[in-house]
Parts: structure tokens; sequence; C-alpha cells
């Protein structure tokens, strides 16, 4: 019997990568894929797509079965952009999640994974070391503290025995199609740069620290908890190795062959100079790591290539 997987915001870029990853390795047949999305996935299909809010109950609650698993991919905004919206991060996200968790009390499914952000929920860390899940949560920006709330109500929707779930706080993925389908990455940009000649804008010294994972590393990373980590559990799930954005763009330039042009302004209030992901818990399970940070610049630049 196929699995049933309904992706709320399937067609931005973890979701089309999710299908893609699937694809590639002939497990497509394992699954059963329905992307419940306002936008039309431009890439990969899936099985089924459905057109709608996640606030609409009555039309995603139509979608549920209990053995369904909904991932929530689903975020109407960036950080960079959140700085002044407070509202937005309310009425766009968090309100459309307590709406879900509701559904979901009387729809019961298989379980419920949610797409945080461990890219920002940490805030600035006191010791640059990677950032376990035990760390102390410090939002700097309302688009981390809107994904901490969804959270807080999933994880108390737990503990009232209303779903189970899996929260997921993803480092900073990148790979093929996020320039066409996110509005943030600095991989994709780059590139983009490179290729076309305009500015990329560096804010600050460049000194900023993340903590890049390519995007088949990430899916491989969902699938297993899925398949072994059981319920009701939080995970970081990044490369554990930190890249400064100088590094990153010397690697950019030295696989390419190009120089990148620059612009540098200012850094932002809610760019967090540090942000390395400990994912010793996800290794335990038997996760890891198929491709380096260089490996995946590669197969990135690859797709470009191809594109143009």
């Amino acid at each position: 019997m196929r699995k049933r997987l309904v992706l709320l915001g399937g067609s931005g870029f973890i979701g089309q990568s999710l299908i893609r990853y699937l694809e590639e390795r002939d497990k497509r047949g394992e699954y059963y894929i329905i992307i419940y999305d306002l936008i039309a996935p431009k890439f990969f299909s899936g099985d089924d797509y459905c057109q709608g809010r996640i606030e609409e109950r009555d039309k995603l609650g139509k979608l549920l079965t209990k053995d369904s698993i909904v991932i929530h991919l689903a975020h109407t905004t960036i950080p960079a952009e959140s700085e002044d919206t407070p509202a937005r991060e309310f009425e766009e996200n968090v309100l459309p999640a307590v709406r879900l968790i509701e559904l979901l009390r009387t729809h019961p499914i298989k379980g419920l994974v949610y797409f945080s952000s461990g890219g920002t929920i940490y805030g600035e860390p006191k010791k640059h070391l990677p950032i376990s899940e035990k760390a102390v949560c410090r939002p700097n920006s309302f688009y981390a503290l809107a994904k901490l709330s969804i959270e807080n109500l999933i994880n108390l929707a737990g503990e009232l025995a209303w779903l189970n779930y899996l929260i997921i706080r993803p480092s900073n993925p990148y790979g093929p199609y996020q320039e066409l389908l996110n509005r943030h990455g600095a991989v994709g940009r780059i590139f983009q740069c490179l290729i076309s000649g305009k500015e990329f804008t560096v804010y600050g010294k460049g000194d900023t620290v993340r903590d890049y994972i390519y995007i088949d590393d990430l899916i491989s990373g969902v699938f297993c908890l899925l398949e072994k980590a059981g319920w009701n559990q939080v995970f970081n799930l990044g490369a554990g190795k930190g890249t400064s954005l100088n590094q990153l763009i010397k690697l950019c330039e030295a696989l390419t062959g190009r120089k990148l042009k620059e612009r540098r302004q200012k850094i932002r209030a809610t760019d967090i100079k540090y942000n390395v992901l400990d994912n010793g818990r996800l290794k335990k399970l038997g996760w890891r790591l198929s491709y380096s940070l260089e490996q995946g610049l590669e197969k990135t630049w690859t797709y470009f290539q191809k594109r143009r």
C-alpha cells in the first residue's frame, strides 16, 4: 500500500525537491503525494494537486485520512521582510497553523511534520559551537518568533494527544530549482549573479557563518526521520559545518572560474552572525551526508549550466 503524503506548500523548493528526490531514485511508487498550495506546482506534480489555503478547513479536510502524513512547508514571509510586519506573520502564518491544529483534532491523521527554522529560531548563540536542539531559542525576527510559536502550538497539541508530530529545524538548504521557487538563498543568488554579471549584495563584512546543506541530503534526512525517529520529537537537520559568506563566494568563484561583483551594505538587524546546527541526534538514526559543500555546489552549478 502506498504511503500518503499531503504537502502543505508543496509547490515550493522543499516540496518540489522531495518529489524530484523520489523520482530520481525510483521510489515514487511507494508514496501517494498530494500537493495542497495556492500555487500550482511548476516542475514536479505529485499524484494530485488541490488549490487552497490552510485555513480552508472543509477543502483540506477532504484530503485527510487516518493514514495521512501531513508535511507543513508553507510560510508566506522571509526573515528580512518580517522586521516591520508582525501582524502579517500572525495573520498569514500563526493563525492558519492554529486552524490546522483544530482541524487535525477532528480529522485524525498518522502524523504532522512541521518545517520550522533551525537557521533563525535559536538566535545569536553565546558560543560559536554547533547548536543542539536543547539550546535556548532567542528569536531575533518576527519570522523566527512565528516559527517558534507554531512549534509551541504543535507541541501542546501533542501533549493534549490531539496529534503525533515531528518538528524539523533545517539549516540553510540549497540546490536545483531554489532560485526559481524561493525568494532567498545565497547559493542560487551567487550563481545567478556570476552568470548575469549583476552585483551580489553582501550585508556586513561577509563573515556571517551558515550551515549549508545540499537539498538531497536534507530530503534524505526527512525520510530517515519518517522511517526511524518515532513521533513527538524535535530534530535539527543541517550539515553541522559552518561556512562564512566570504568562503562560500570563493568556492563558487573557484568552481565557475568567474569573479563575482559585490555590493556591500550594512548588516541587517535580522542577520544572525553565526548559525551551525548540531546534527548528532539525527546521525544516531543512521543518517549521513552524501555531499560535501564542494560536491553540492558542483551539482548545483551543473544544474545552472543545463538551464541556460
